[in-house]
């Protein structure tokens, strides 16, 4: 029996197997005679929608081409038109703490000058400037300062007749590329306006630096109202505006600094009793005291610090156990150390 059923499977496999390669070739036959295209389909019908219209690339270098530089808001007062089309052009306006405007501009313009070792020439406008782009070029001990670019522009400074505003702009007149291998890549229309643009942004920084040195300087000038005067009795004095309390909680200190050991105190007469010792420049001076410990030219010995109400103020004086106001010269010595220990400490005396 199992051999009539081996016998039977044997004969349904090779049919199989013989169909499968009748069909086979069949394909393969279909296959080599190739697809047969009816006349008029040679280009089948598509949406036209997405196309792209066949145009020729070409370069344009006549063409108009405008910096990606942008000119910067930096000094304070300054702001740009946006309908003016000018390049680099930017308005300005004095701000608070400056009296002289066209002078505050024009010593900006020097200082900027001599920081990039511009050549400015005066003219009706402003100035005629020349400028010559220098980079480092070589390595370690072979470095020298290679000319990259120059530049020619008019730096025009337009006041209005009051002196309070006004605008700065650059026209540049000529540029140069120097150095092929150093300077960028760019068209000379392209550069000429980005080099504009760069240095009045530039302008500007000085312009703003300056001013704020000046602020940083009105600033401490306003905190600090030190001042050394006379009182009633004509002995010199070191005035301030603050009040009582607050001077008495920061003059210890300063007197400390300046050299007088505290022996004693009275918060109800506000009086100091002090010793001053001459600085003897050993080590253990300069380490546990001030730069200004010991430097007065007065005689070693006792003294009192005493702080008083007066019209103008709270006066400050120095003076020995007997009565004696410090001289002139020794309080103008004692005024300018005083001076600098407060500043250094930023206190608000």
């Amino acid at each position: 029996m199992n051999f009539i059923k081996l016998a039977a499977v044997s004969v349904v496999l090779s049919v199989t197997t013989a169909c499968a390669s009748f069909f086979d070739e069949d394909k393969v036959e279909n296959r080599q005679s190739g697809l047969v295209i009816p006349a008029g389909f040679s280009n089948p019908k598509k949406s036209e929608e997405y196309d792209l219209p066949k145009v020729k690339a070409s370069s344009d270098a006549d063409g108009e081409i405008t910096s990606p530089t942008t000119v910067l808001v930096i000094f304070e007062g300054s702001w740009i038109d946006l309908e003016d089309k000018h390049p680099a052009k930017i308005k300005v306006e004095k701000p608070e703490l400056i009296e002289d405007f066209p002078t505050f501009i024009d010593q900006g313009i020097q200082s900027y000058a001599k920081q990039n070792n511009l050549t400015l020439t005066k003219n009706s406008t402003g100035y005629r400037v020349e400028h010559i782009l220098q980079e480092d070029d070589g390595y370690w001990f072979f470095e020298d300062l290679v000319d990259v670019e120059s530049s020619i522009y008019n730096l025009v400074v337009n006041m209005k007749p009051h002196g309070s505003s006004g605008e700065i702009y650059i026209d540049m007149l000529d540029y140069n590329k120097l150095s092929d291998e150093l300077a960028p890549n760019h068209v000379a229309s392209y550069r000429k306006e980005a080099l504009a643009v760069q240095s009045l942004n530039d302008l500007m920084l000085e312009l703003d630096y300056i001013y704020r040195v000046k602020l940083l300087k009105e600033r401490a000038s306003l905190d600090i109202t030190l001042k050394l005067v006379k009182n009633v009795s004509g002995n010199y004095v070191i005035s301030t505006q603050q009040d009582m309390k607050y001077v008495w909680s920061q003059i210890e200190s300063i007197i400390e600094d300046l050299g007088f050991e505290v022996e004693d105190s009275d918060e109800d007469l506000h009086i100091f009793d002090v010793i001053y010792r001459k600085s003897d420049d050993s080590l253990w001076e300069r380490l546990f005291h001030s730069d200004y410990s010991g430097k007065l030219n007065i005689e070693p010995g006792d003294y009192e610090v005493v702080l008083s109400s007066s019209t103008t103020g709270i006066h400050i004086s120095f003076r020995s156990k007997k009565g004696s106001f410090l001289d002139k010269s020794s309080m103008e010595e004692l005024f300018e150390l005083m001076m600098k220990i407060v500043k250094e400490d930023e206190a608000e005396l």
